[in-house]
């Protein structure tokens, strides 16, 4: 096996980059850190140097990376039940701990200043670009953590960044050895495909009644229902008010008429002006002279509006406008002084103004074009009414949730009154664990709450919990089921449909490697259903696992053949019946490769790492219960 394909399979696979991901990819704020404080059950899936990784934090974490291999497009949703990705799921907790020990045995310390450096420029807590206060409390109240808690889960994060850095450092390639890699990654390989399927075998697996109790009472740890509630609960929201809330006709046109900048913000409008202005302390009587000699002008264009530009040049004392008849171009709200401004978008084309009073003087205006849409009332009705509304409902939430806590809590043994005062329905959920009711409102506070052992014990309101923006949950604990052994009956679909799987894969395997063996040794004939040629960038949508095994057959011999169990659930054999050997002359392609190569090169680095801190702690893994 070649270098670049020893790296590539130990650190580009699926399975290997949830192991590196703990160190790779910087879980800042709210990442693996902040799921490894959760409060879970006592029982332990491993033990590195003493320190216990809980069940629980196993759960969170699975649930986490789940969430993140879907987002980046992953699609196998089978991948996540097998035991490949449960063993990755825990090296990557492991490999937590021990960078995370490691930091502290070294004394390896981020200063206030890095600290400080760093959430401050973290866009999470900026708005517009700054550093916001405000953002940095909201999100710390929100993710239900303390200043000081965050601040050292960041500490954390950032001297394992360094870390990962300093180790990135050691990278150094000859540009002379990159050649043959290069080729070696763009080769082209013709192969022929032959598929074997699982679900042919599943019908030959009978799983006996013996077979089903002597899994169960080897696996009893398995099969444990954890504790579980029924709940009552109330939801004060912004959604639930907005029925209630009544808009006139004269509530939108009120807001139509104070909001006009708002709708008409991209409207320009092309007006000429005449402008009699104020001097220093003018008096009362001045003004009045002043405002006589305007109207004088308005009267006479009224009479004749093409006069405008004329009295402008010969009257307006606004110099600069006055050269060119008055015009002052197009203007948008937000440019005049505001009494300008309303008069200019009250206007209709070719129409002039009254005599309009500014700090500046006594203005005539003509509007002569209007550029953008002109927003009429009955244009933006429904817009405003919506937003009246979710206003009004938003002002009644915010005003009605103190007094929907207090009520809650001053009435504890019932949700009723709470739910009468506010005409709100009291709702009934079915049995929760502990992480379905973690995920009922996607809030973690909410689901430890309900498991509080005073909350289970009393059965009396929880406080109310805003589980998200505009809205607000109290619940009280109606049931509660201990946890206990599962009877064998209850799970015994479930055993069976495990040891079919289990025993239809190893039979598959067994007959599909007995005929490769087949094909190297003699001249078996076979029904080969695909002709294809890949390489590791077209990959005819083979997965990685296959495209890694092609890539591993020895080219020397040919036809040579090879089999795999793949994911999809099929065993699939290969055989290569050519190989392009040409060089690889296109730039393009050898940058990609060598960032490519670097990058997985890093990945082995990192790996490394993480083995030599492994070989130096002593990991207990509680193979039983993970199994």
């Amino acid at each position: 096996m070649s270098m670049l394909d020893k790296i590539r399979n130990n650190t580009q696979s699926r399975m290997a980059k949830v192991i590196l991901g703990i160190i790779i990819v910087p879980f800042a704020l709210f990442g693996i850190d902040s799921y490894l404080s959760s409060i879970g059950s006592n029982i332990y899936v491993a033990k590195v140097d003493g320190t216990e990784i809980s069940v629980q934090q196993y759960k969170n974490t699975e649930d986490r990376i789940r969430e993140q291999m879907l987002a980046s497009g992953e699609k196998d949703q089978e991948l996540f039940k097998t035991p490949a990705f449960k063993k990755a799921i825990l090296e990557n907790l492991i490999s937590s701990e021990l960078v995370s020990q490691s930091i502290k045995k070294n004394n390896f310390v981020i200063s206030d200043a890095q600290l400080s450096a760093y959430i401050v420029g973290m866009p999470d807590f900026q708005e517009n670009g700054k550093f916001s206060q405000a953002k940095y409390d909201q999100i710390v109240q929100y993710n239900n953590v303390s200043p000081k808690k965050l601040e050292e889960q960041i500490r954390v994060d950032l001297a394992k960044q360094q870390i990962q850095k300093s180790l990135s450092n050691l990278i150094y390639t000859p540009k002379e050895k990159m050649k043959p890699l290069v080729n070696l990654a763009y080769q082209k390989r013709e192969i022929s495909l032959h598929e074997i399927r699982l679900d042919d075998y599943k019908k030959k697996i009978k799983p006996t009644d013996d077979e089903i109790k002597k899994v169960y009472d080897e696996n009893k740890s398995s099969f444990i229902q954890p504790d579980r509630v029924k709940i009552e609960f109330l939801i004060h929201s912004v959604a639930g008010i907005l029925p209630t809330i009544k808009v006139t006709d004269q509530d939108i046109v009120s807001f139509f008429e104070s909001n006009k900048d708002k709708f008409m913000g991209d409207q320009k409008r092309k007006v000429r002006h005449i402008l009699f202005p104020f001097n220093a302390g003018i008096t009362d009587s001045q003004k009045s002279e002043i405002k006589a000699k305007a109207a004088e002008t308005l009267d006479k264009l009224k009479k004749n509006p093409k006069l405008f530009s004329d009295l402008a040049k010969s009257l307006s004392q606004d110099k600069e406008s006055a050269k060119n008849g008055g015009d002052l171009g197009f203007i948008s709200r937000g440019v005049m002084v505001k009494p300008f401004e309303d008069a200019v978008f009250q206007l209709k084309k070719n129409q002039i103004s009254d005599i309009v009073e500014t700090e500046f003087g006594y203005h005539i205006v003509i509007l002569d074009e209007i550029k953008g849409d002109e927003v009429t009332l009955a244009s933006v009705k429904s817009q405003i009414k919506g937003e009246l509304i979710y206003s009004k409902a938003s002002e009644q939430y915010a005003t009605q949730a103190e007094d929907f806590n207090n009520i809650v809590y001053e009435q504890p043994e019932s949700l009723e009154p709470a739910a009468k005062k506010f005409n709100l329905n009291v709702e009934t959920s079915p049995w929760l664990t502990q992480e379905d009711a973690k995920k009922f409102f996607n809030n973690e506070a909410f689901g430890k709450n309900i498991f509080d052992k005073e909350t289970i014990k009393s059965k009396r309101n929880t406080a109310a919990i805003e589980v998200s923006p505009n809205n607000l949950i109290s619940a009280r604990v109606v049931e509660f089921s201990e946890s206990s052994q599962k009877p064998l009956d209850e799970v015994t679909n479930d055993i069976k449909a495990f040891i079919i799987n289990r025993d239809s894969q190893k039979l598959l395997i067994e007959e599909g490697n007995q005929l490769v063996a087949e094909l190297k040794n003699t001249n078996k004939k076979l029904n080969w259903v695909d002709d294809l040629t890949v390489d590791r960038a077209d990959k005819q949508g083979l997965s990685d696992n296959l495209i890694a095994e092609i890539y591993k057959m020895d080219a020397n011999h040919l036809p040579a053949y090879t089999g795999l169990y793949d994911t999809s659930g099929e065993y699939v054999v290969v055989r290569l019946n050519n190989v392009d050997t040409k060089d690889v002359t296109d730039q393009i392609s050898i940058d990609t490769y060598e960032n490519d190569y670097r990058a997985a090169l890093d990945g082995a680095i990192q790996a490394a790492y993480i083995d030599d801190l492994r070989s130096e702690s002593t990991v207990k893994i509680n193979a039983k219960l993970l199994n």
